[in-house]
C-alpha cells in the first residue's frame, strides 16, 4: 500500500474511528484502526466489537492498492501532530511509515486478517433525518440515561419511529428525558430500539457540521445501523424491555409557572453554590408571584436566590437535585421553558416546546 492523503480530512475520519476503538482489550487488532487503500480513495475502520465504525476519505493519491491495520490512537497521535496539508503513508513487509516534510515515523502494525467484519449499509433506510435535527434529539436525552444500572434497557436510550415522528426517550430511574423531531423520509414499518449511550455519543461528533445533512438510518432485531455522509456507525442494540415512559409522565398538575431559560438556569446554578455531598438538593419555595431558590451546606454557609415569577397557585416547597435540573436546562435551545407539579413529594415536568419533556424526581428537603 502507497498513498498520499489529506492530514486533516484524515485527521477528521481518526477523531471519530478513536471513539469507538478500545485501548483496554486484550486483542491487539481491536486497538487498531484498519485502512484499505482502493484506487480513488481510503476507507477507515475501527469497532470493539459492540459498536463499528467505517469512514471513507477521498482526498487521497493511491499509488499502490493494499491494507493495513495500525495503532489507532498512536496514528491519530502523529497524525495531529503533524502540520503538513499531505502525507505519504507506505507499508512494508515490517512497519507502516508515515511521511511529513521532514518528519518520518514508522509503527508496526497487526495482520490485516486479524481485524472482524464490520456491517455494510444495503437497501434502502428505514428513515431519514436532518443531522441538526438527530443532533438536538440525541442531545436533549442521552444525559439522562442510565450508567450500568442492572436494568440493562435503561442503560440506553429509546427511539420509536412512527410515521414522520422521531422520538428519542432516555430515562435513568430518578428522571426521564423525552424529545421529538421530524424526519424528512420514513418507510411505512414503525420503529422501536433502545441505542446504547456510547454509540449515541459517536453519532453526536458526526451530525456535527451541516445541520441539513441526511442521516440514513436503518433498524433490525439486533442492530442500527447509520450513515452519515462518508461515516458509517454499525451498533449492536441494548437488549430487554424499556418501561412504559408514558405512564411516568404526570397529566394532572394544577400547577405551572413559565421562566425564561437563561434566568432560571441561572438562579438555579447560583443557589447550588451552596450544596455538598450531605445535601444535594436545592429548595424552590413558590409564593405569589415570587420563587425563592435556597441550599444550606454543613459547615459552608446557606443560599437564597429570588426570582419574579407570575405564580397564583397555593404555596408549595419542593425539593430538586440542581444537577439534574441544570443537565436539562443546559440543552434546551427554547427561550422559555414551563414548570409544572402537584404536590412537593411527586414529580415536577419540565417541558420546552411541544417536544421536549424532562420529569424529574423531588428530593427530601429534610
Amino acid at each position: 500500500m502507497k498513498l498520499n492523503c489529506s492530514r486533516s480530512a484524515l485527521d477528521h475520519a481518526l477523531g471519530v474511528l478513536t471513539g469507538v476503538v478500545s485501548s483496554r482489550t486484550p486483542r491487539e487488532a481491536l486497538k487498531c484502526a484498519q485502512i484499505v487503500a482502493l484506487k480513488d480513495h481510503i476507507t477507515l475502520a475501527g469497532t470493539d466489537l459492540e459498536v463499528s465504525v467505517r469512514c471513507v476519505v477521498s482526498q487521497v493519491e493511491v499509488s499502490k492498492e493494499g491494507e493495513a491495520l495500525v495503532p489507532a490512537d498512536k496514528l491519530s497521535q502523529i497524525v495531529r501532530e503533524l502540520s503538513d496539508d499531505v502525507l505519504g503513508i507506505e507499508t512494508t513487509e515490517e512497519a507502516i511509515h508515515i511521511r511529513g516534510e521532514g518528519s518520518h515515523f514508522q509503527i508496526y502494525g497487526q495482520d490485516p486478517s486479524e481485524f472482524p467484519p464490520i456491517a455494510e449499509f444495503t437497501g434502502e433506510a428505514d428513515l431519514v433525518v436532518a443531522a441538526g435535527v438527530l443532533r438536538r434529539l440525541i442531545e436533549s436525552t442521552v444525559f439522562a440515561a442510565a450508567r450500568e444500572n442492572t436494568r440493562y434497557a435503561i442503560n440506553g436510550v429509546l427511539w420509536e419511529k412512527k410515521g414522520k415522528k422521531l422520538q428519542l426517550v432516555a430515562t435513568d430511574g430518578r428522571r426521564l428525558a423525552k424529545a421529538g423531531g421530524s424526519v424528512k423520509k420514513s418507510s411505512d414499518g414503525d420503529v422501536s430500539v433502545i441505542v446504547p449511550s456510547k454509540t449515541m455519543t459517536l453519532l453526536m461528533r458526526m451530525t456535527q457540521g451541516d445541520v441539513e445533512q441526511e442521516v440514513h438510518i436503518k433498524a433490525s432485531a439486533n442492530q442500527l445501523l447509520v450513515r452519515v455522509g462518508a461515516m458509517m456507525v454499525a451498533s449492536i442494540l441494548v437488549e430487554g424491555h424499556f418501561p412504559k415512559y408514558d405512564d411516568v409522565i404526570p397529566k394532572d398538575n394544577p400547577n405551572k409557572v413559565t421562566f425564561k431559560t437563561s434566568e432560571l438556569h441561572g438562579a438555579i446554578r447560583r443557589a447550588a453554590l451552596l450544596t455538598s455531598d450531605e445535601s444535594k438538593g436545592i429548595r424552590m419555595d413558590f409564593g405569589k408571584d415570587k420563587l425563592v431558590l435556597s441550599s444550606r451546606a454543613p459547615q459552608q454557609g446557606e443560599a437564597t436566590v429570588d426570582l419574579p415569577v407570575e405564580y397564583s397557585g397555593k404555596p408549595t416547597a419542593m425539593g430538586f437535585n440542581p444537577t439534574f435540573l441544570n443537565d436539562a436546562l443546559r440543552v434546551v435551545e427554547a427561550d422559555q421553558v414551563a414548570l409544572e407539579f402537584s404536590e412537593p413529594a411527586k414529580p415536577g415536568v419540565l417541558s420546552a416546546g411541544k417536544d421536549f419533556v424532562y420529569v424529574i424526581m423531588p428530593v427530601s428537603l429534610a
